[in-house]
């Protein structure tokens, strides 16, 4: 357990990337947020790791971690945020893990496309979902079981869907599935199924417990309210600086923070300085990738003393936009509300004490975002002996 994370509980371990301390574009390995619905598995070697496939295919199948590595691999770079993060925020206290606002984090992951190992297999005509299983087992209402999530058949032979071996460039840690896990990039954090162990292809809706009791919402329906899973990330933002509580002076500040939308585009990002009556335009910074955060920043002059209330309100190129109040009938999940930075103001404080040019992880974003305008940055890798990334 890495103190350097916030740690919301402890058994099993559910911790938080430090946002406000972020350094950088992409969140490190050591400070990257957990989220654990059981104890990991016991330690196993990956060596004797196997994960199989099964059910409606014509080829049942099994790989080994070293078989696995030996493919081609493809790297996807994708922010990850668990459907509950900000939880605590609500007014209406609700189940589950009380996050704040640092499940979230930004990495590369590399393995091996899913849908290569899935269509040798023959995938029956019929055939809807591909069911996930991991190693990780545990009671829930009184019942025992495996985690385990499905994902739409073409969802799966997405070619940015992979098998991920690799975060950021090492092997898995194990709090973050080692040694292998599905990564699904721009759905929520459950989606991607740890410790992964079997796959089995189905011709109906699963109705696993993660899928339809947990990690679901109220959709309307021909006769009413019906369950739905989980799937896509929703359009977000949050504000960075200046911390929560701050205390200014009069004059120009930086408002920064980051805007993610799951397979969505940031377009733009607002800002209000009076709890949303009135919104300013941000700029958008630093790198812009597919499925991943981007960061944006604006100037705020305050030219009166007094609380203020700063919000950040982002929006999609398809027109989806954060909502100004919580839907209960996300049942404690898609927490996507702006989430308000409180501020004081007072005419004897220094105008600068928080402004400054943008944090040093700017130039660091840029510098990075000119590198890898060179080079694609989702590539397959052929790993042989002597080869690496």
């Amino acid at each position: 357990m890495n103190p350097q994370r916030k740690i919301v509980t402890a058994s099993p371990e559910n911790s938080e990337t430090p946002l406000d301390n972020s350094a950088g574009w992409v969140t490190p390995n050591r400070l990257f947020f957990v989220r654990n619905h059981f104890e990991p598995p016991v330690a196993t070697d990956a060596a004797a790791w196997t994960c199989t496939l099964d059910g409606l295919v014509a080829r049942p199948a099994a790989w080994t971690f070293a078989e696995l590595a030996s493919l081609p691999q493809h790297t996807v770079f994708a922010t990850v945020e668990c459907a509950g993060n900000g939880r605590s925020f609500l007014r209406e206290r609700a189940e589950g893990v009380q996050w704040g606002a640092g499940a979230i984090g930004n990495a590369e992951w590399s393995g091996v496309p899913l849908r290569t190992l899935l269509e040798p297999a023959g995938l029956a005509a019929g055939a809807t979902e591909v069911v996930f299983e991991g190693a990780d087992h545990g009671e829930e209402h009184g019942h025992a079981m495996n985690f385990s999530r499905s994902l739409p058949l073409a969802k799966a032979l997405h070619p940015d869907t992979i098998i991920a071996l690799r975060m950021n460039g090492e092997w898995l840690e194990p709090n973050h599935g080692a040694p292998m896990r599905l990564f699904v990039p721009g759905h929520y954090g459950v989606a991607s199924v740890k410790w992964l162990r079997a796959m089995r292809v189905i011709d109906h809706a699963y109705p696993g417990f993660f899928q339809t009791t947990k990690y679901s919402v109220n959709r309307p329906g021909p006769g009413g309210k019906v369950r739905q899973p989980i799937g896509a990330s929703a359009v977000k933002s949050a504000i960075l600086q200046p911390p929560e509580g701050a205390q200014l002076g009069l004059g120009r500040h930086l408002v920064a923070g980051l805007a993610w939308a799951g397979e969505e585009k940031i377009a733009g990002v607002d800002v209000s300085s009076d709890g949303g009556r009135t919104w300013q335009a941000a700029q958008l910074k630093g790198i812009r990738q597919p499925y991943c955060w981007c960061q944006w920043e604006t100037r705020w002059t305050v030219g009166a003393a007094g609380d203020y209330t700063l919000l950040a309100r982002a929006h999609t190129e398809t027109g989806q936009t954060q909502p100004l109040d919580y839907n209960p009938d996300n049942l404690g999940y898609i927490i996507n509300l702006p989430i308000a930075r409180n501020v004081s103001v007072a005419a004897s404080r220094p105008a600068q004490v928080y402004f400054a040019d943008a944090p040093p992880w700017n130039d660091f974003m840029e510098a990075y975002a000119t590198e890898n305008s060179r080079r694609p940055l989702d590539v397959e890798l052929a790993l042989t002996a002597g080869d690496g990334i």
